[in-house]
């Protein structure tokens, strides 16, 4: 039986013994990774510290398209690439932030690739980071366009993510005090622009994602951060908060939880319809375990949660990045929680990942399911350091309704990282060698979109 296959099986028979969910609940946001429109999702990794060309830290992207036995042709893309605006520089860290959605509004998803480190020049401006969108289509990725500078500042670079902030219809993005309204034309331009929004009320934000939390149909944007000096009990204030989208676009933000949690590492966000109830949850991990946040409630699920499998121990980090999608098909968010820091079998930091499924209680810990390099079916095998369940992403390949576990090991073989694709025809695993790359140091499955 392979992993996905077990994973489906196990959810399944959870199913059996609880009460069957209405039949007109909402169900999960479908996932829209189809980059060429034929149906099928497709999985895109960041390499942002990959060596191109002989360029230290120039950085690449690395795609695998869908079909319908699942995972199948493989291309990269660099910024040598036909079509692809700028050069291979070293230190660019193109690939370091990934986003996805139809900013043209032509029906095809497209790419917003940001480059940490690229230095241009626009209006006599030395800047510092860039973001540039590859534009999906039936040959993806073979044109795109540097966004343009909206402010004076030398640095843009920043962690963007995107959502219909306004409800018109139309994909935009948003970073710190800055959304751009859709739709955007092929010269980078949006058709509006709000200042001066923006999304933390804290010192340091951490992790960052939009979607859906109230169910007015209108995305939200929602941060995760911490101050930034540890208190006296040596932890670390997080306040999760919430700009709302409206109609004339994102409010001020509003703190939904604060908590304290121990060492800054490893945190992360998602949001997903993991109860059938329509509005999305938010689900927060890495530092204390896994925090589900519904409405005014909140629901903490660790490796000391009855029904979930191991042992909350330091140095764990459980949940250290988070993706919510359904995976069984049943129509609730399933959450997908990476543990690269877990020690098993004389091994340190090797790594698993859990999946922790939905109902109409949304997630309790009961029936979760944990997987590693050290199960069957699984290509590779568990080693100190590796960090399996680095990073976490569901994507349908084979177009059957239901998200596929995608997991990466970014210290996979001394730190040229791989990642791993569970279907029902069984778990595969690549590298940058599947893609003619340079594997050495290169971290390959250290970004996925978020």
């Amino acid at each position: 039986m392979s992993v996905r296959r077990g994973l489906v099986v196990a959810l399944a028979l959870l199913g059996a013994t609880v009460a069957a969910p209405p039949l007109a609940h909402a169900r999960p946001a479908p996932l829209t990774q189809d980059f060429n429109g034929d149906g099928y999702e497709d999985q895109v990794t960041g390499v942002p510290v990959a060596t191109v060309e002989g360029k230290k830290r120039a950085g690449y992207i690395a795609v695998v398209y869908g079909s319908a036995r699942g995972p199948g042709t493989k291309r990269v893309y660099t910024q040598a690439s036909p079509g692809i605006p700028g050069g291979v520089e070293s230190h660019d860290l193109f690939g370091a932030h990934l986003t996805v959605g139809d900013y043209d509004g032509d029906g095809y998803p497209d790419l917003l690739v940001e480059s940490d480190n690229e230095q241009w020049t626009q209006a006599g401006i030395a800047r510092d980071g860039s973001r540039t969108i590859l534009w999906g289509g039936p040959r993806p990725f073979t044109s795109g366009k540097v966004l343009p500078a909206l402010t004076t500042s030398r640095y843009q670079g920043s962690i963007t993510v995107a959502g219909d902030f306004n409800g018109d219809g139309h994909q935009d993005l948003a970073r710190q005090d800055d959304i751009r309204f859709g739709p955007f034309g092929r010269d980078g331009r949006s058709a509006s622009v709000q200042t001066k929004a923006p999304f933390i009320l804290t010192d340091e934000r951490t992790a960052l994602v939009s979607g859906d939390t109230d169910g007015d149909g209108i995305t939200d944007v929602v941060t995760l951060a911490r101050e930034y000096e540890s208190n006296t009990e040596h932890r670390f204030l997080y306040a999760v908060t919430v700009a709302r989208g409206s109609a004339s676009g994102l409010l001020p933000p509003a703190t939904v939880t604060t908590f304290l949690a121990k060492d800054p590492w490893d945190e992360s966000l998602a949001v997903g319809d993991v109860d059938g109830d329509g509005p999305a949850e938010i689900v927060t991990g890495g530092t204390s375990g896994i925090l589900i946040l519904d409405g005014d409630s909140e629901r903490p699920i660790d490796q000391d949660t009855p029904g979930v499998p191991g042992a909350e121990e330091t140095g764990d980090r459980f949940g250290g990045f988070v993706s919510v999608g359904d995976i069984d098909g049943d129509g609730y968010g399933d959450i997908l929680a990476g543990n690269p820091s877990e020690d098993f079998g004389g091994l340190t930091d090797a790594g698993n990942f859990a999946v922790l499924p939905g109902g109409p209680d949304g997630p309790t810990g009961a029936g979760t399911e944990v997987f590693s390099q050290a199960g069957a079916g699984v290509p590779g095998a568990a080693e100190s350091t590796d960090r399996f369940g680095s990073r976490t992403d569901l994507v349908d390949s084979d177009g059957d309704g239901r998200g596929e576990p995608v997991v990466s090991a970014v210290g996979e073989n001394k730190w040229s990282g791989a990642v791993w694709f569970f279907s029902d025809r069984g778990t595969s695993s690549f590298g940058g060698g599947a893609f003619g790359m340079t594997v050495t140091g290169a971290r390959f499955g250290d970004r996925f979109p978020q």
